[in-house]
């Protein structure tokens, strides 16, 4: 047993000096885990915010893989009839402005102003959201997803329409998904569109109901003729997810920011009567096609020749 020590250390004997200073060691020893063996522990809660926080405050080497996974989803959506997106935006922007290193953690970003739902933001909170949306746009450096819902792109500011330029040109963001598009013509999403992206998902293009101020649509259009002289390298999707005929006929058309030739999985919901359009689809696909999921409330009247005919188009 080690007792403690009333003399001074310096006149205590050699042997005695080396069990105090076993001691001291002893009870400051702390075993330290592995990094994997953390990382791993972290990984797992990674859908438990309240642990994630509890494993925060551990220790300073558990604080930024627990942060990664706190911060990695954020969402702006709205939660009551009278919206609280406005005071949403300005919440998360207040964060990242105070702990400007939290946005590096943040790699999928949800942003929805409803449309067609109970819940929905009233078209008058758009001048409250757009004083802040481009300062919160422009800290999330880190993105790889965006996932889009309801926004009037034909119908936004300047400077609302420049942050999400930058934000589809981040060379880390591979993953765009759009529900409900609406826009007075595709050109003004399609447009913001970059090379690195890999994954596409565009639902609902609403092109009649969108009708901005004929000024806006003149900037705007005069914006996307000053990126389309620019030469530009096309998006290689490897994932493409639509159920809008429309944004299928403008893959079709002479456009050049999408090949689609590179695609490997292709989901398509196309409406009655629209097998045709989705022949001429499946043509264009090159090689790299690997899964082919095709929905369509009429497919029950074609029975089993339906599959023989993708066969037949696919290789004719």
């Amino acid at each position: 047993m080690i007792t403690a020590l009333s003399a001074p250390v310096e006149n205590l004997p050699t042997s005695c000096c080396i069990s105090a200073t076993f001691a001291m060691c002893v009870r400051s020893y702390r075993p330290r885990l592995p990094p994997e063996l953390i990382e791993y522990t972290i990984d797992y809660l990674h859908d438990s915010p309240s642990a994630l926080r509890a494993c925060a405050c551990v220790c300073r080497d558990w604080v930024a893989p627990s942060r990664f996974h706190l911060f990695y989803r954020r969402e702006i959506t709205p939660t009551n009839r009278t919206s609280t997106v406005p005071l949403q935006i300005r919440q998360l922007l207040e964060i990242l402005q105070g702990s400007p290193h939290i946005a590096c953690y943040i790699r999928e970003f949800h942003f929805s102003v409803g449309y067609y739902t109970i819940l929905y933001m009233p078209h008058s909170d758009w001048p409250q959201v757009e004083t802040v949306l481009p300062q919160l746009l422009a800290m999330l450096t880190q993105l790889r997803k965006l996932v889009l819902f309801g926004i009037p792109f034909s119908g936004l500011v300047p400077d609302t329409m420049a942050a999400f330029c930058a934000l589809f040109a981040l060379p880390c963001l591979v993953d765009v998904e759009v529900r409900v598009l609406r826009v007075a013509k595709l050109e003004h999403f399609t447009s913001l569109l970059c090379s690195p992206l890999k994954r596409l998902s565009v639902t609902e293009s609403l092109l009649s109901e969108v009708r901005p101020n004929p000024e806006d649509i003149r900037a705007i259009d005069k914006e996307i003729k000053a990126v389309e002289s620019q030469e530009r390298s096309p998006c290689r999707l490897e994932y493409l997810y639509t159920n809008s005929s429309v944004f299928m006929h403008w893959l079709l058309g002479a456009q050049t920011v999408i090949d689609i030739s590179t695609i490997r999985t292709l989901e398509a919901r196309i409406p009655n009567h629209t097998e045709g359009l989705m022949a001429r689809l499946i043509r264009r696909l090159g090689p790299s096609l690997e899964n082919l999921t095709i929905k369509n409330p009429g497919l029950e009247d074609w029975g089993a020749p339906f599959p023989i005919y993708l066969v037949i188009i696919r290789f004719d």
